[in-house]
């Protein structure tokens, strides 16, 4: 009896162990809960005209006829149902639009539920001069913002106000028109405190010409001036990484150097102004080929918003016409010269929709910088990068290494854990596959945010490994 005895408190010492690991089995650690409802700005470039519209070979325009109001309806069901948050206007109401294409847009907007920026000439101009005026003791200020409020109250009183989100001011400025566009700022914002006053810059590719017009200048001088003159909540510029010929593909070397460049001055400043740019979504020129998968859209905007982005813009929702007297455009944006929708449609709608379902997380996180881990560097990204303040380590990641090129946007939360945006930096054309090891501290278990979905993976030996496919994005949190 003794002896049954001491076999059964033997298993159940036995168990107890098993149960506990004799005192040493490791404890489940509690998963942080993320929640948020703030969606993600994504916009376009060239929307929906109120005309289907023909051009001749020079981009003329040859022959409209005008889209019924269902017509039109119907387009903005389509540009909301991509996952597009703000519209623009069409190709030939895009700066100069009519009062009354601007109102049917904004019904239209609202109808689907998205945001809209729209473009007033009359509006633009008298900005654009109001220095001027106020200047040469025409008018003062407070009766340039009474004008301003005049002329936009048709849009700013409508049953459809509720849909504006801005105004197109300007797109690529030279530094000469800075002075002028600060101050067409400061009196737009009196004016429509909350709306949007658009202007996009150039990006760092541009000619020291373009960017200064009669004084060339550089890029970094560009953007200081802009910093110094114009006082926008945000920086918006664009810049198009995916090049190729049919045969060949590669990526635009300076790419991920935009957005470091511009983090860094905003960064500097220290007005926490927030950043947006442009992404590719149509062949143009000789050199920017068009997206022929998923992976050709997401690897540009989880390379964006591993830089802390704030907003993408796609160019173009609808193709321009085929010349427009600078440049060559294939019709292949997400919807045609006659708005029809390509399969550029389906890949920038599904990336569209994986970054909302991301926000839930990603909202809840403050940009603090990248870490890169760089294998062969084919297109030089990395090396144009290697004078920036790049963070060797961060509070609970050593290091990061990979099979191929790779990095990854660090990120806190208010509780000081951090989060990573992990991406597969290769032209996803070239379909490498990449193994990516993060060294993690003070972790057993991680977050890793795909496509959307969750899952959580253990951290083994302070190491957690990722298989990226092409175009991949992950955003890991560990616990």
């Amino acid at each position: 009896m003794k002896k049954i005895l001491a076999m059964m408190m033997a298993t159940t010492t036995i168990a107890l162990c098993g149960l506990t690991a004799c005192g040493k089995q490791e404890q489940e650690p509690k998963k942080p809960v993320y929640e948020s409802n703030e969606i993600y700005d994504i916009g376009m470039w060239v929307g929906v005209s109120d005309n289907i519209c023909t051009y001749d070979d020079e981009g003329k325009k040859v022959s409209s006829r005008p889209m019924t109001d269902e017509e039109f309806l119907e387009k903005y069901r389509d540009i909301a149902a991509a996952g597009i948050t703000i519209a623009f206007p069409g190709y030939d109401v895009m700066i100069d639009g009519r009062s009354g294409y601007n109102l049917k847009a904004l019904r239209a907007a609202r109808e689907v539920g998205i945001k809209h920026v729209i473009g007033d000439s009359q509006v633009r101009d008298y900005l654009f001069g109001a220095k001027t005026l106020v200047d040469s003791g025409v008018q003062t200020e407070s009766q340039v913002v009474e004008k301003v409020k005049d002329l936009i109250k048709m849009y700013t009183e409508s049953e459809y106000s509720d849909a504006l989100y801005g105004f197109m001011v300007r797109d690529e400025p030279s530094a000469e028109l800075f002075e002028a566009l600060g101050y067409a700022e400061r009196i737009f914002k009196q004016a429509a405190p909350g709306l949007m006053f658009y202007v996009n810059l150039f990006p760092v590719i541009a000619g020291g010409a373009q960017l200064g017009g009669a004084t060339p200048i550089k890029y970094d001088a560009y953007l200081s001036r802009w910093i110094s003159a114009v006082k926008t909540d945000y920086i918006s510029y664009d810049h198009y990484p995916l090049y190729g010929n049919g045969q060949t593909t590669s990526l635009e070397p300076s790419f991920l150097y935009n957005m470091d460049v511009i983090q860094t001055k905003i960064r500097d400043e220290g007005a926490d102004r927030k950043l947006w740019t442009f992404l590719q979504s149509i062949q143009y020129g000789s050199r920017n080929r068009a997206l022929t998968c998923k992976a050709d859209a997401a690897f540009q905007a989880y390379s964006f918003l591993a830089y802390g982005g704030d907003g993408i813009q796609w160019f173009c929702y609808a193709a321009p016409p085929e010349n427009d007297g600078a440049t060559h455009f294939e019709n292949n944006a997400l919807v045609t010269r006659e708005y029809e929708k390509t399969e550029t449609y389906g890949y920038v709608s599904s990336v569209n929709h994986d970054i909302q379902a991301l926000m839930k997380y990603y909202k809840n996180f403050t940009w603090k910088g990248v870490m890169l881990s760089s294998v062969y560097d084919d297109d030089g990204n990395f090396s144009m990068l290697e004078g920036s303040e790049n963070l060797i380590s961060a509070k609970n990641m050593s290091g990061i290494t990979s099979t191929e090129d790779a990095f990854a946007g660090i990120f806190e939360d208010k509780e000081g854990r951090e989060g990573y945006l992990v991406v597969n930096f290769t032209d996803p054309a070239k379909k490498r596959k990449n193994k990516v090891t993060l060294a993690l501290t003070n972790a057993t278990r991680a977050i890793v945010v795909k496509e959307g979905k969750e899952e959580v993976k253990k951290v083994d030996g302070g190491k957690l490994e990722l298989d990226l496919d092409e175009g991949d994005g992950v955003f890991v949190i560990p616990y």
